[in-house]
This record gives structure tokens, C-alpha cells and sequence, in this order.
């Protein structure tokens, strides 16, 4: 039994830390924490090797070009993809709030009001200022956003989604809205599938809405020839007020056309943020390999972007997603919630310290005491022997005496060699004991004498008969 104290002792011990990181690993250290409870829900939920799903919107847009550019960088470093799933909606609100579509990730923007705020929907990370393109032909009579009058096409989305943001800008106007007196001064057609150009050429509208970053492809092949131009928004700082998510921008002068001279001049517009979204169940190791691969300077360069983590995590309207905050979190100066954690760390260790050397002054405290209880006692013994033994008389129970005197040393020696009793207590046990010896043999050498009988006097000679 007393061989398995130092193994209950440690198993203590063991358990009693194991007990305190648990109790404290979400506040010590909260990345940890929830990497740990986050691995385990995926384990758990028996879905680690599924692929997850991205929508992208159309291919000719910017947000497919994103996506296959991470696809590329996701493969090579971290040897797995996502499946690109395509649809007519460049905001992809539908597929993103809707658990039956299998859709785990999105790239949205920022006034897509359906999916900012939207519960069961994190932000991942806020990409490329987009444009609000307004493209009409060369012969249009339309000098600004607000001359349009016929058939507008202001882009493509699945029935279901919400508008657009060119309808979302033709209302503003009412532009898109009867009156009484008179019917709406434009109205809504959708892509063909032949193409911007060819709807154009065909007279299926006077103008169409895009928005896409400034270097488009799908803007760039539309401006190429020369045969279209851009129309302002004058008015674009008043405008951005009424549409949430929407921010005054301007499209340089030069971007596009035969000798880049389209626009001819700076052109005031709309933008919007480019952001990249996921559902609230997407495992945090896929947003950080995610994350990971969006912030090597290669990736930017790929996709044309200037990404920087400053910018990234600006999402309003919608909360980080639990591992993008820790990623984008590492390397943030000391705050005040740090210091505290820190200093809460530190004060644990000193009491953790303190408290050892509080147990080991103890014990060595409770040591001596048992020590001396245990010596006292003993010496009391020897003592109290070695006072009978100089008062005994009978040989018997001296014999016995001196033997309880052997019988303390021997106890005492054996608690002596398993450390109850230090050396010079011991030492003081063994000269009592020689005290106690002395005694016994002082009263052995009278006792001897007096049993000794003496002889008999010679019996008187018997007369003869």
C-alpha cells in the first residue's frame, strides 16, 4: 500500500492539472480552445472528408476568376479544392443562406442586404472594391445615369434572389417605377446568354449595369472595340446614402478601349465591397487554409488585387468567423484583454510557486512535529524504564524491563531507517538506551550476589552405635 502513494500522489496531480486547463484553457488561451472544440465537432459530425462548395456567380465575373485562382493556391499547398458551383446571381445570396443548396462558402458584396446581417452567416474576408458600371452605346444620347430611358439590362440573378444593384439604382430614381400620369421610363430585360455585345447589336436594350472590379474581363471585352463608353453618376455621394453597403467611388480616365482612352475622363460612380462569406458550420481549418493561401503576395498579383489583412477584416455589417478573427488577431499589439490574460498567467504561476514552496515548508514543518512526537514519546518510555530499572529488585521483571527498552530501539531504528525519525533523534534514542543498560547491569551484579545461597554448615558427626 505505501508503494502506491507516489503513483496516486502523481495521478492527483495529473488530474487536478488536467481539471485546470480545462477549466481555464477558453480564457488562458481561446484559440486553442476552440481549435480543439472545433476539430472535435467536425470529427464528431463524421464529415471530414467532404468537399466543400464555393458559388461564384457567373464565369465571366470577377468572383470566378477568385475562385479558381484559390482553387490553384489551395491544391498546391494544402492538396484539396472547392467545388466551384456556377449560377446566374452574382450575389449568390440564395445559395448561401439556403442550407438545401450545399453551399458552404460565397463571395458577395457589400450591399447584398439579404445575406449582411443575416443570421448563420460569417464573414471570411472583405477583397476588391467593385465597380458600378454603366455601359451604353457610343450613339446613345444618355450623357448620365439618369437620361436612360428604354430597355436596361442591370444583370442577371435567379428568381428568388434580391435585386440587383442596377434595379436597386433604377429605383432610387424611379426610373423603374409607373405613375399615374405616365409608365416606368425604363424597363428590365436579362442577358440572353449570346452575350453583352450581341444583345447590343440586336436592340434588346440601350444600356446595361455591372458591377466588376476594374480590370473585368467582361467589362474589358464590351470596350475593347471603342464602340461603347461609360455613363456617370453625378450624383454618386448623394446616391451612396440611400443604398446601404454602397460608398462614392470613381473609375479613372484610360482604363479600357483601343489606345485606353475610355473613359475620357474620370468617371463618379458606386462601389461596393467584394466579400467572401461562408455558413456558420464551415470548419475553421478550411478558413484558415483559406485565409493562408489569400495572403501570399503571389495570390494578389494572380487575381489582380490589392489585398492586405487591414482591409480584409473590415466587414460591416457581418461577424468574423471564429477563425478568421484568431487569424487575423495574431500578430495584433498587446491590448488590454491581452495584458489581463497575461497578467492573470502570471499570477497563477507565482501562486502555483508560492503555493509549492507553502506545501514544502509545510511538510517539512510537519515532519519535525511528527518527529518529535514520535522521539518524545520514546524518550518518555526509556526514561521511565530506566527509573524502574534502577528501582527493580526482581530479577524476572528486570529481565523484562530491559527487554521493552530493546524493543523501543529496535521501533525506533526501523522508523529511523524509513525516515520518521532524523539522526540525532535517533542518536538521543540510543543513549537513553545506554542509560537504560547501564541501569540493568548496576542492579544485575547485586541481583546475581543475593541468588547466590550460602553453603551449608558441615552436619554434626553421628555417634556410633
Amino acid at each position: 500500500m505505501r508503494g502506491l502513494q507516489p503513483w496516486a500522489a502523481g495521478a492527483a496531480i495529473v488530474v487536478v492539472v488536467l481539471l485546470l486547463l480545462a477549466a481555464t484553457l477558453e480564457f488562458l488561451a481561446p484559440e486553442l480552445s476552440y481549435r480543439i472544440r472545433d476539430r472535435a465537432a467536425e470529427v464528431l459530425s463524421g464529415k471530414t472528408d467532404r468537399q466543400f462548395r464555393i458559388a461564384l456567380g457567373s464565369t465571366t465575373g470577377s468572383s470566378y476568376r477568385v475562385g479558381t485562382v484559390l482553387n490553384e493556391y489551395l491544391k498546391a499547398r494544402h492538396g484539396y479544392e472547392l467545388e466551384i458551383v456556377t449560377n446566374s446571381s452574382p450575389g449568390n445570396a440564395g445559395t448561401v443562406l439556403d442550407a438545401a443548396h450545399g453551399i458552404d462558402f460565397s463571395i458577395v458584396n457589400s450591399a447584398t442586404e439579404q445575406v449582411i446581417g443575416a443570421d448563420g452567416v460569417y464573414g471570411i474576408a472583405a477583397l476588391e472594391p467593385q465597380y458600378f458600371f454603366v455601359i451604353v452605346p457610343n450613339e446613345s444620347p444618355a450623357q448620365e445615369f439618369r437620361d436612360i430611358a428604354g430597355a436596361v439590362n442591370p444583370g442577371a440573378r435567379d428568381s428568388g434572389d434580391p435585386p440587383t444593384l442596377g434595379e436597386r439604382v433604377l429605383e432610387s430614381y424611379g426610373m423603374s417605377t409607373a405613375t399615374a400620369a405616365a409608365p416606368p421610363r425604363v424597363s428590365i430585360v436579362r442577358p440572353t446568354g449570346a452575350g453583352n455585345v450581341a444583345d447590343f447589336e440586336a436592340g434588346l436594350m440601350v444600356a446595361a449595369t455591372r458591377t466588376q472590379d476594374l480590370h473585368s474581363d467582361l467589362v474589358t471585352n464590351i470596350l475593347e472595340e471603342g464602340a461603347y463608353r461609360l455613363l456617370p453618376i453625378r450624383d454618386n455621394v448623394a446616391l451612396a446614402t440611400f443604398l446601404p453597403g454602397t460608398t462614392p467611388g470613381v473609375i479613372p480616365a484610360g482604363l479600357y478601349g483601343p489606345n485606353r482612352r475610355i473613359p475620357a475622363e474620370s468617371v463618379p460612380t458606386l462601389t461596393v465591397t467584394q466579400l467572401l462569406v461562408a455558413r456558420s458550420d464551415v470548419p475553421g481549418r478550411v478558413v484558415r487554409d483559406i485565409l493562408d493561401v489569400m495572403f501570399e503576395p503571389r495570390f494578389a498579383r494572380d487575381v489582380n488585387y490589392v489585398l492586405t489583412e487591414e482591409a480584409a477584416r473590415r466587414i460591416d455589417g457581418l461577424p468574423l468567423h471564429p477563425a478568421a478573427e484568431f487569424y487575423y488577431g495574431r500578430n495584433d499589439l498587446l491590448t488590454t484583454d491581452r495584458l489581463e490574460r497575461l497578467s492573470l498567467v502570471a499570477a497563477f504561476i507565482t501562486a502555483l510557486f508560492a503555493g509549492g514552496q507553502f506545501i514544502a515548508r509545510y511538510r517539512h514543518y510537519d515532519r519535525a512535529r511528527r518527529w518529535r512526537l514520535a522521539l518524545g514519546a520514546k524518550v518518555d518510555a526509556l526514561q521511565t524504564l530506566r527509573a524502574r530499572l534502577d528501582e527493580e529488585r526482581d530479577p524476572v521483571v528486570a529481565e523484562r524491563l530491559m527487554r521493552e527498552a530493546n524493543d523501543v530501539l529496535a521501533a525506533a531504528e526501523r522508523e529511523a531507517a524509513h525516515e520518521l525519525l532524523d539522526a540525532a533523534g535517533i542518536e538521543s534514542l540510543r543513549s537513553m538506551h545506554r542509560l537504560c543498560v547501564s541501569a540493568f547491569e548496576r542492579r544485575k551484579a547485586p541481583l546475581d550476589t543475593a541468588a547466590v545461597p550460602e553453603p551449608a554448615p558441615p552436619e554434626a558427626a553421628q555417634p556410633s552405635l
